[in-house]
């Protein structure tokens, strides 16, 4: 199965850790370059842990490994603008863009989704 992806570009959000960088590893794995993406910083009315700059640059060092290229970016999905710079910032570098992960994302503890607001939504 190895070399499905070869030389293709995947752009993978919420990177740093769990399933983001079990996406990463596994298209690396399988040939792909990474555009790895991941905000690295506490969330507002999150109760996970937030992911760190550390595990971004572990989840770079695993691809790194496997000889594939990454480019890593500190960056909020909900802020299209600096998502869609880090988007153009990789593609500059590896050259195209062909596999979306869109794996951001949290869960809030406690709220129902029929009692959550907008706001609450949007984060």
């Amino acid at each position: 199965m190895a070399g499905r992806v070869d030389d293709k570009v995947a752009v993978i959000t919420g990177a740093a850790r769990g399933q983001g960088r079990s996406h990463a590893v596994r298209l690396a794995q399988e040939g792909a370059d990474i555009i790895a993406v991941d905000i690295c910083q506490p969330i507002e009315n999150s109760a996970a842990p937030p992911a760190t700059p550390e595990d971004l640059a572990e989840t770079a060092d695993l691809v790194k490994a496997l000889d594939r290229r990454i480019v890593t970016a500190e960056v909020d999905v909900r802020d299209y603008g600096s998502l869609k710079a880090a988007v153009d910032g990789g593609v500059e570098q590896l050259g195209r863009l062909d596999i979306v992960v869109a794996n951001a994302g949290i869960g809030t503890v406690g709220v129902r989704l029929d009692r959550m607001d907008e706001d609450l939504w949007q984060q």
